[in-house]
């Protein structure tokens, strides 16, 4: 009996998503997916012909390896950010309010980048729709 599993939210080859778009699923989604699969491939297999237990550890691999690229592209995504908001300090920003504001400082808190602006105000940097040089 054979029997084709496929994962939530993933797109057979050929056909595209509702959405027409794609997006990344989180470390802990495809941490739940892989388990699934797992779980559903122990519960079809043959008794009489099982699967060689080299293939499950070298999906566990193959996963653990998938995780941590993932951990570090969140990393260096963070990174980039940070840099980024430091290359900001002493330019003039304007935010989606429309206030205009000279950047003297950044703030890291709960894994948030933040802009400090000459009036004392921090703004998220999603928050930021201009950057000038001068005023």
């Amino acid at each position: 009996m054979s029997t084709t599993v496929q994962p939530t939210g993933v797109v057979p080859a050929g056909q595209t998503g509702s959405s027409g778009g794609s997006t990344m699923p989180s470390a802990s989604a495809l941490q739940n997916e892989f388990l699934q699969l797992l779980t559903t491939q122990l519960q079809y297999q043959d008794p009489l012909q099982p699967v060689d237990g080299t293939q499950f550890t070298s999906q566990l691999a193959q996963f653990s390896q998938l995780e941590q690229l993932s951990n570090l592209n969140t990393s260096m995504g963070s990174l980039s950010n940070n840099v980024m908001a430091s290359n900001m300090i002493g330019k003039y920003v304007t935010t989606s309010s429309g206030d205009t504001a000279r950047v003297t400082g950044v703030s890291f808190q709960n894994n948030q980048t933040s802009l400090v602006l000459s009036d004392n105000t921090t703004v998220s940097m999603s928050d930021i729709t201009e950057i000038k040089n001068t005023q």
